[in-house]
């Protein structure tokens, strides 16, 4: 829950929804790679592009993420 906030703290009100949606791709994810994929995925797309700092918080915190997968 934190690091969804935290990514979304530079995300403009009308992109939070469908970038949210874009991060639940990565912490549903069933493994880890599936959940680095999606995060790449994010990264290179038009609202990862637009955000690169959402995608820096998760690629800061993946250590301590990936446990909970």
């Amino acid at each position: 829950m934190h690091l969804i906030r935290a990514a979304n703290r530079w995300v403009a009100y009308g992109d939070r929804k469908a970038v949210s949606a874009q991060l639940r791709k990565i912490y549903t994810a069933p493994t880890e790679d599936t959940a680095r994929a999606a995060l790449e995925e994010f990264e290179v797309s038009e609202l990862g592009v637009k955000y690169p700092q959402s995608a820096k918080v998760w690629r800061d915190a993946w250590d301590r993420f990936i446990p909970f997968l």
